[in-house]
């Protein structure tokens, strides 16, 4: 997608997101449900759930040790982003023009499902689910930490722009600023640490328990088909396990070549495949490679017209044990499911491919149209927590990250100077926290942005 294509995209979802929203404030909406504008986004105040949110942060001790954490577990990952993204800049400076022309565009930064490549609109359900659940976890883990010291929380709310841009919780900000900087600290820290945790809990359930009982089904599995070839007359699809050709089992893609090149052009073969645990047969008759390569060496040679997927086994034990296999290729191969997806046409937790497994053990009881969007909505919960968590840790105001940045700058000018006057102080934590602020803004969006000049 071009930039000038995003940006019509854009502009027409602002413009009927602006006629909506002046016509709903029109009509009264806004005053009956206590709707108001934050610059171009809607913020909706409620009190509700502040009690639930006191009755959770009775358990000072925990939440404050859980905050301590944070502190020291954000500051490490804000570390790490930095690093990653200044490995990412090194990278993109080598790019050849064709490698920049190449590079993802600025939609990929926008968590809008259809608009970014990575969020298409047929996991919109499970998308929605997941950011809900992040957002409403980050903020609530905020007005947890604040009521926990004894601070005051305001409001909490939705934040609303075309989509939810986030919940809030709304603490009282003279307190916020005036109470102790560990202690501010530990509320802007338990957001992202929070998402790490859930991110943490949702993988060890999506690859432990629903993963683990996935087992690919003995054969090979096709990844794709040859359009107007013999495979693509058939039956035979995407994701489907071929288990015997021409009478002779095929256990692998060696099996196959073995068998086929035992065939001649024109013969009709039995090729037996599974679909979801079913076994299906049928009769093929088999086209010159020729026809398809151009190649007139080929004319003799038969041909089927399907690809096969010889890493399912791999990919499936990677999801099974991300932290284990092959540290920390399994991790990242967890991570780039979304990338897969887009850039290979191919993800193993959705269909088609999913017909090419069976499901063993206890779950084996839950029908495979259940079994699977329960593991999608796993990992998208995984995924989006693990977005949120990454990306607010970045010492860039107005993140999470930002803040506690500004608080550890604040506290070493404290330490290394304690005559400095308080008005001294907060110039130069303003002036560092907007230099830094501005330099990972221009970190991130250089490789979305260079592709354009």
């Amino acid at each position: 997608m071009t930039i000038i294509e995003t940006a019509f995209i854009i502009i027409g979802l602002v413009l009927v997101y602006l006629v909506t929203t002046l016509y709903l404030k029109k009509i009264g909406i806004f005053e009956k449900y206590k709707i108001s504008f934050y610059g171009p986004a809607l913020l909706l105040r409620t009190k509700k759930g502040i009690g639930l949110l006191k009755k959770i942060s009775s358990r000072k001790r925990f939440w404050k040790s859980f905050g301590s954490f944070g502190i020291f577990f954000c500051f490490l990952m804000m570390i790490l982003m930095v690093y990653l993204l200044a490995i990412n800049i090194s990278a993109v400076l080598s790019f050849s023009p064709a490698q920049k022309e190449a590079l993802p565009g600025i939609e990929f930064g926008l968590v809008i499902p259809g608009l970014n490549p990575l969020l298409p609109l047929e996991y919109l359900a499970y998308i929605i689910l997941a950011l809900i659940i992040a957002i409403i976890v980050h903020e609530f883990s905020h007005g947890i930490l604040t009521f926990a010291h004894d601070l005051k929380v305001k409001s909490l709310g939705i934040l609303y722009l075309i989509l939810p841009l986030g919940a809030f919780c709304e603490p009282d900000e003279e307190q916020l600023r005036t109470t102790k900087i560990k202690n501010r600290m530990r509320v802007y820290a338990a957001g992202p640490t929070s998402n790490f945790t859930i991110a943490f809990i949702v993988i060890l359930l999506f690859s432990g328990v629903f993963i683990a009982s996935v087992q690919p089904a003995d054969g090979v599995h096709v990844l794709y088909v040859v359009s107007d070839s013999p495979a693509d007359q058939s039956a035979l699809s995407d994701g489907m396990v071929v288990t015997s050709l021409n009478q002779t089992p095929i256990k692998s893609v060696t099996d196959f070549l073995s068998v086929i090149q035992n065939t001649s052009v024109n013969q009709t073969v039995e090729i037996s495949y599974m679909s979801y645990g079913e076994s299906f047969s049928e009769s093929v008759t088999l086209a010159s490679q020729a026809d398809f390569t151009g190649n007139e060496t080929h004319q003799n040679m038969s041909f089927l017209g399907v690809g096969f997927n010889q890493y399912v086994d791999g990919y499936i034990e990677a999801l099974k044990h991300p932290l284990r296999f092959s540290f920390p290729d399994g991790l990242i191969l967890l991570y780039s499911l979304p990338f897969f997806s887009y850039l290979v046409g191919y993800n193993p937790i959705v269909a088609p491919f999913t017909q090419g497994y069976i499901i063993q053990g206890p779950l084996s009881i839950i029908p495979v149209e259940i079994f699977w969007p329960m593991v999608n909505i796993l990992y998208w919960v995984f995924w989006l927590n693990l977005i949120v968590a990454l990306f607010n840790v970045l010492p860039m105001m107005p993140l999470d990250g930002g803040f506690l940045f500004n608080d550890g700058v604040r506290s070493v000018i404290q330490r290394l100077n304690s005559k400095i006057s308080e008005e001294k102080r907060e110039i130069l934590v303003k002036n560092i926290s907007l230099f830094t602020s501005l330099l990972i803004l221009l970190i991130v969006l250089f490789p979305w942005l260079i592709k354009y000049f």
